[in-house]
């Protein structure tokens, strides 16, 4: 049965919820689905090469961590 994933967006100054989510069918899908995303946020974010880089954090329904992938590096 698939389950609902958020992938936040954060630095250790700001952070941007997601709040709709997405459905995978397992917490290895999620993630294969986040790094599949990781470029396209990249851009909308801003990376820049900076001491505060910015992390997409993947979570479960719950609001457990399922991971935390580096954005742009």
């Amino acid at each position: 049965m698939p389950e609902r994933f958020y992938f936040d967006v954060e630095n250790s100054r700001e952070r941007i919820r997601d709040e709709v989510g997405v459905e995978a069918g397992s917490r290895e899908e999620a993630l294969a689905e986040a790094r599949s995303v990781i470029e396209e946020m990249a851009d909308h974010v801003g990376v820049t090469e900076s001491d505060d880089p910015w992390m997409l954090v993947v979570r479960d329904g719950a609001g457990f961590l399922v991971g935390r992938l580096p954005i742009g590096t």
